[in-house]
């Protein structure tokens, strides 16, 4: 009888002991939910998870039950998550992820670092070349709050012996003319960075198109593009993804400031190769990148 009770005491204190980590999520996409499975399988211990289900109904109600939680350390998956604990979590340590534009939304602070979105540029290039050896000047369109990601495209470029040819453009509308004149300027391919300030899905189907009927090879954001014509794509891998989230929490000292930089980046890339693509562009796959990548 004594044990019983005890089993039920100590199955009670189990089921009432508060997360040591909150899952924020923006929404149910596979970018987010893919990222949240693989946290939840490195860390092994209790995790508290809430969606917002791609909008604000249930942001009080979440708010409410986040403040209240004696669980100090946050993870915000997704731009929308990112942004509501900017907003009204500052009490709480967050580190946030699967977000590409987190300079125009100010989600830096001494309490709120990130992880990147980015699969490693050094990977993505390097792959490329491998395909093209002779690949010298990348073409990228992007919006004006790309400061970060320009920085290290341009530094990958330059490791991997090749130039970035970059225009800014200040909506979607502007991007089938940078098009013309980043061709007009030589380039050997286009780089179709993930910043979807300008990226609508008009402007990427514009931009494929223009690709096609100019013979331009495009590194793309999403395998779903191949279909479209682009050539490889890089993805994020959702396990390293998950293993730097969890590094950067257990850094964090008492106090509420996350020290080191602002965003954590990343050093793989899962790279697709386009098959019909290459041979369209008389590029054969070398042994080498069928080992780094998919080949489809």
């Amino acid at each position: 009888m004594y044990l019983r009770v005890l089993f039920m005491l100590l199955a009670l204190v189990a089921q009432t002991a508060h997360a040591d980590i909150i899952l924020l999520l923006s929404d149910d996409k596979p970018s987010v939910t893919g990222v949240a499975k693989a946290i939840a399988a490195a860390y092994g211990e209790k995790i508290e998870s809430y969606n917002m289900g791609g909008g604000l109904g249930k942001e009080s109600e979440i708010v409410s039950a986040v403040q209240n939680s004696n669980t100090r350390q946050v993870v915000a998956i997704g731009l929308l998550a990112a942004q509501l604990a900017r907003q009204r979590l500052a009490s709480k340590q967050v580190v946030f992820c699967q977000v590409l534009n987190f300079e125009e939304f100010d989600l830096v602070t001494p309490s709120m670092k990130g992880v990147s979105g980015i699969p490693s540029l050094s990977s993505q290039f390097a792959a490329w070349k491998l395909l093209d050896p002779g690949l010298r000047r990348i073409g990228v369109i992007t919006g004006r709050q790309t400061r970060y990601m320009m920085l290290e495209a341009e530094a990958a470029a330059r490791r991997n012996g090749m130039e970035i040819v970059h225009l800014e453009v200040p909506s979607d509308r502007a991007v089938p003319l940078a098009a013309q004149e980043l061709y007009e300027k030589k380039i050997h391919g286009l780089w179709l960075a993930p910043d979807s300030s300008i990226l609508s899905r008009r402007a990427i189907l514009d931009l494929m198109a223009f690709s096609v009927k100019n013979n331009l090879q495009v590194l793309a954001f999403s395998p779903a593009l191949l279909k479209e014509g682009a050539v490889l794509s890089a993805t994020p891998d959702f396990a390293e993804i998950a293993r730097l989230v969890l590094d950067r929490l257990k850094k964090i000292p008492d106090a509420s400031t996350i020290h080191g930089e602002a965003i954590t980046p990343l050093a793989t890339a899962r790279i697709v190769v386009n098959a019909g693509a290459a041979t369209r562009f008389g590029l054969s796959i070398p042994a080498k990148l069928r080992e780094l990548a998919d080949v489809q």
